[in-house]
């Protein structure tokens, strides 16, 4: 046994040490950690590395120290981006990494001291290896190393495709058909498998997989939107003439801000009068995913949902899609889009472009004034905005995208009007006071179209993008909220708020039906008495339950909400009763359970595809 230490004790240690690091994802990131993951881990850590048994040992150590750097690199990583996404990173992002740079101020909150120690043994080991850096090894035989690599090697397939095999005896839906989500993958293949697959599907997407879809694929797309279709035939309500439409898009703005009060201070004063003044929709969600602000603005624009990894807005700006501006633009409306941060950001001024807006009004459009976060505040963003308004033409469509509340949520101490002292997390303070603020630069910009008599006429849509990231378990957020249950979560972390200003609106109304993102284009439409083409959602306006799926799996549907089992079998998940909080018998969220995940499958294969192009008549480029 002293002899094996002796020529492979630093391989073992290796192997035991970074497995050591694997299993600290799960208390980590707070997700599941089991016997399925330990065995598929270990496996793919030998297979990543078997072959350093056949150099000698003396570069070895060398090798497993470099190697060792990489993996915790990597872990550390994971663990840092899943706090902010819920989900791990994907090649697909590789091409977001030059966006990140602007938003980065955020990442100290996703990392804790103890994270730290995912690097102490590489420090440790970087001191040894200096300091025996001179000392003599004996070379063991190449055919002793060739005997022990190949070992590695079968011990290490073994390992890691038992559970693949016990899986195909189950016949686990997985291995048949793309996951909905990278974590899936995660449970089903570790860390290291699910980085393998995810580079092996993004090369088949990219050179590979065949770009025209199939006559079945195009005729099962077409059946779908002409069904979907038909369903808005049921919607009444509609408005007179074509009076200008104002979307408001609101950064990191959450429903739970609302009616929030902190030591008697109100959050959102003008929003919570606001709200009963309009149509307010307190069961609206979000359903971005990897590409958040630019998901939102996708989702609304388009009515799809957002892709599995990465944004639409990097991965395929140039695809078509039947959208709002387009839409708008051929029933006589003049479009542009507001947002003032830098036109290339995001790819913002292709995809806009692409969309169809007539005027794209980025930063170098605006006056100078007060930065807050990122950019230029939102008051002064708003009120600018509303000047190019007056020189469109009428009747018009204007797509504004907030940007003052915006991670990392930096704030001015001399704008800071609420005493937030109470509050223990800094973040968490300047969060509030970015959205207090946010709510008073809106309130601004509502009088000003009052006093330019553009508010009466108009149909004016404001919603919150996504949530803030701040409201896991244990932090003050979610303990200020009382959060406990799944749905207490689901509401914390999904719900956005949503008001609706229709035409010469004089009272207010509570819509309580739910709906998120990919139902706004469709309702408008509806409002406009414009056929919504080829979009997945449906107007909010009608009575009939709505389908609202969140991009892993889980969906609201009819008084109960389905967490996704990203563990195990689709069917696995928990069916909770929204009203009661309880969980529910699984039979009543089973009718979408398919449903849901073939939206998502769907929406994927037009988006990557150019299937709207396909569905239009576009020939195809291989």
């Amino acid at each position: 046994m002293k002899r094996i230490w002796l020529m492979y004790g630093d391989y073992m240690l290796f192997v035991l040490i970074l497995l050591i690091k694997m299993i600290m994802v799960g208390p980590a990131t707070g997700t599941y950690f089991g016997l399925n993951l330990f065995f598929v881990s270990l496996g793919a850590l030998i297979l990543i590395s078997f072959w350093s048994l056949w150099i000698s040992p003396r570069i070895r150590r060398w090798v497993l120290f470099y190697l060792s750097i990489l993996i915790t690199v990597l872990i550390a990583s994971n663990i840092w981006y899943y706090r902010y996404f819920t989900d791990f990173l994907s090649v697909a992002l590789l091409i977001q990494i030059p966006q990140m740079g602007a938003v980065g101020g955020g990442l100290g909150d996703l990392i804790y001291p103890l994270d730290f120690l995912l690097f102490a043994d590489v420090i440790v080991w970087g001191v040894l290896l200096l300091k025996d850096r001179k000392r003599k090894f004996n070379d063991y035989p190449a055919k002793k190393r060739s005997k022990a690599a190949l070992t590695a090697a079968v011990t290490g397939v073994v390992l890691f495709t038992a559970p693949l095999a016990i899986n195909a005896a189950d016949r686990d839906e997985w291995l048949v058909q793309d996951s909905l989500s990278n974590m899936r993958n995660y449970f089903k293949l570790g860390m290291l498998g699910h980085h393998a697959i995810d580079i092996g599907r993004e090369i088949d997407d990219q050179f590979i997989e065949e770009k025209s879809l199939t006559s079945s694929q195009l005729r099962e797309m077409q059946q779908f939107f002409d069904s979907n279709r038909d369903q808005e035939s049921a919607v009444e309500t509609t408005v007179e003439g074509r009076p200008n439409v104002i979307i408001v898009q609101l950064e990191s703005f959450q429903n739970s801000v609302l009616d929030q009060e902190i030591e008697g201070q109100e959050l959102t004063p003008f929003l919570n009068e606001f709200k009963d003044e309009v149509m307010y929709f307190p069961n609206f969600y979000h359903q971005t995913h990897q590409g958040r602000t630019s998901d939102a603005e996708f989702i609304l624009n388009s009515s799809f949902y957002p892709l599995k990894a990465g944004s639409v807005y990097t991965r395929y700006p140039d695809h078509s899609y039947d959208s709002l501006p387009e839409k708008m633009e051929s029933a006589g409306y003049e479009t542009a889009a507001f947002h003032a941060f830098e036109r290339t950001f995001w790819n913002r001024d292709e995809v806009y472009e692409n969309f169809g807006f007539d005027h794209f009004y980025s930063i170098e459009d605006f006056p100078e004034g007060d930065v807050i976060g990122l950019t230029l505040n939102d008051e002064d963003f708003f009120l600018s905005s509303v000047d190019r308004m007056l020189e469109m033409n009428d009747p018009f469509y204007a797509f504004m995208v907030a940007l003052t509340s915006h991670t990392p949520y930096d704030f001015p101490e001399e704008k800071k009007e609420l005493n937030l002292e109470s509050l223990e997390e800094e973040i968490i303070q300047n969060y509030y006071h970015n959205i207090h603020f946010v709510d008073q630069a809106f309130g601004a910009m509502v009088e000003r179209l009052k006093d330019e008599g553009i508010w009466e006429d108009a149909l004016v849509i404001a919603y919150g993008d996504h949530d803030s990231g701040l409201q896991e378990s244990g932090r003050e957020m979610a303990e200020m909220a009382e959060a406990e249950s799944a749905v207490d979560y689901l509401a914390l972390g999904q719900e956005v708020p949503l008001f609706m200003k229709l035409p010469k609106m004089d009272d207010g109304t509570v819509m309580e039906q739910t709906g998120g993102q990919i139902d706004i284009a469709p309702t408008i439409l509806s409002l406009l008495g414009l056929d919504k083409g080829y979009m997945m959602g449906n107007s909010l306006l009608h009575d009939q339950p709505r389908l609202t799926v969140f991009r892993e799996g889980s969906f609201v549907y009819d008084g109960y909400y389905y967490e996704a089992d990203l563990t195990s079998e689709r069917e696995n998940g928990k069916c909770y009763n929204i009203e009661s909080e309880e969980e529910a018998d699984k039979e009543n969220c089973a009718q979408m359970l398919y449903e849901a995940a073939g939206q998502l499958r769907m929406s994927d294969t037009i988006i990557k595809k150019n299937g709207v192009g396909q569905l239009q008549g576009q020939t195809v480029e291989e």
